[in-house]
């Protein structure tokens, strides 16, 4: 049982030589599926762009037809006539400029929605690479008090060979690091299966060894919340939901014109038979057309009101966008001094446990206190120093939560090349 117990507490795999720190994680987002899928539609939205502004270009066009001639003295039926015909629209009433800024609009959007997928992605990393660290600190808390209550067993072991009358001493320590085993192994569980997801994500073997950087120590977060809070307009996922609208209100505008007039020019050019001959291209056709549609069975007005409808709902969508963003910044940022206090509390309480857990040893040594106090100063201590740790990795990751809800964590991350972050393993 000692050995599997030793074992357990000298085996962490998390501890790899090789780690990786939590910036180029973020930078390896950007390889990620959904990522390129998002930045190959955003590609195509592009091309969309160029079709639309085509629509008032010269349209050249070419063929074959067959042109009968009747009651036309003089030209013969043609079984094939190439022709050839060169249009240009002259003026549709603002149908291809709306048309044009819907597209552009809709790219605009295609671009704000990789930046969206790239800090989803940047957000599940945070969130996975937090618990798996947080439950790596834990473990190492737990192994030194896993080795802790074994020095202790082998003390009251020795005590109990002397008095016969205290062997069930040692039961209570073992049952107490039996559970501290068991409470240790679910964390480590917790902490794999976080580093296996995250690995997943990233498409990559991942190893840890540090936590996360400190951030204001770094001086990389907005000096004030109002500061923070005028950066939000830049956060994708209010771009994403302005061009939404923006896209909307081009659609309402394309979709008015449905009883405007259109102008347009054609020029043809006809290859008539005559006298069994035929003449390429000789007949020339100019025409200057406008088209109206005077009543379409009401179709044009029930798409006006229907786009109308998907803009006013756009407008909302935006409003919400950023009323949700404002509420996630003012609750991490609020977090930020109340975890400090809690964090500087934990660390008294900690160093209290810790003085009042050497000096029951001593008493319990001397004959002064029982073992049950003893066990219970030894739980205490480490309770309350895995909790600072544990609070320590929530201080962090606000901090990184906050640089998410600005959008601005793939920014970051590319701006910055390194970060300092405190080993891991520094559990005092």
């Amino acid at each position: 049982m000692r050995r599997l117990i030793m074992g357990l507490v000298l085996f962490n795999p998390l501890l790899n030589a090789h780690a990786t720190e939590f910036l180029e994680m973020i930078r390896m987002t950007a390889d990620h599926p959904a990522v390129r899928s998002a930045t190959s539609s955003g590609t195509g939205a592009y091309y969309d762009i160029e079709q639309a502004k085509a629509a008032d270009g010269l349209q050249v066009s070419t063929g074959i037809s067959a042109v009968g001639y009747s009651g036309q003295p003089g030209y013969e039926n043609n079984l094939l006539s190439p022709h050839v015909s060169v249009s240009k629209l002259l003026y549709d009433h603002g149908r291809t400029d709306a048309s044009v800024a819907g597209k552009e609009a809709a790219w605009s959007k295609q671009q704000a929605q990789i930046n969206v997928t790239r800090e989803e992605l940047n957000q599940q990393v945070l969130s996975l690479f937090t618990t798996a660290v947080t439950n790596a600190r834990v473990v190492l808390v737990l192994d030194k008090e896993i080795v802790a209550l074994q020095d202790l067993l082998g003390r009251v072991q020795s005590i109990a060979r002397i008095d016969a009358g205290r062997a069930s001493e040692i039961n209570q320590v073992a049952t107490r690091l039996n559970a501290v085993v068991a409470s240790r192994e679910m964390y480590n569980t917790s902490c794999q299966q976080a580093q296996a997801q995250l690995g997943t994500l990233l498409n990559q073997k991942v190893s840890l060894d540090h936590a996360l950087p400190d951030l204001k120590k770094a001086r990389l977060l907005p000096a004030s919340l109002q500061q923070a809070q005028q950066v939000l307009m830049d956060n994708p996922s209010w771009k994403l939901s302005h061009f939404v609208k923006e896209e909307a209100k081009a659609a309402v505008e394309l979709a008015s014109k449905w009883n405007r007039p259109k102008w347009a020019v054609q020029l043809s050019l006809d290859s008539p038979k005559r006298n069994g001959e035929m003449e390429p291209f000789k007949a020339v056709t100019v025409q200057l057309s406008s088209d109206i549609n005077l009543w379409d069975g009401g179709a044009g007005r029930a798409a006006t009101k229907a786009e109308t409808q998907r803009l006013i709902a756009a407008e909302a969508d935006q409003d919400a966008t950023l009323r949700a963003l404002q509420q996630q910044l003012d609750q991490l940022w609020i977090s930020l001094p109340l975890r400090e206090r809690q964090i500087d509390a934990l660390h008294r309480q900690s160093e209290s446990a810790l003085k009042t857990w050497k000096a029951g040893e001593v008493q319990f040594f001397a004959g002064q206190r029982p073992l049950t106090d003893l066990i219970s100063f030894a739980t205490d201590y480490y309770s309350s120093l895995a909790s600072y740790h544990e609070q320590q990795m929530q201080y962090l990751a606000a901090q990184w939560q906050i640089v998410a809800a600005l959008g601005k964590t793939s920014e970051l991350a590319q701006r910055v090349g390194s970060l300092p972050a405190s080993p891991i393993e520094d559990v005092r």
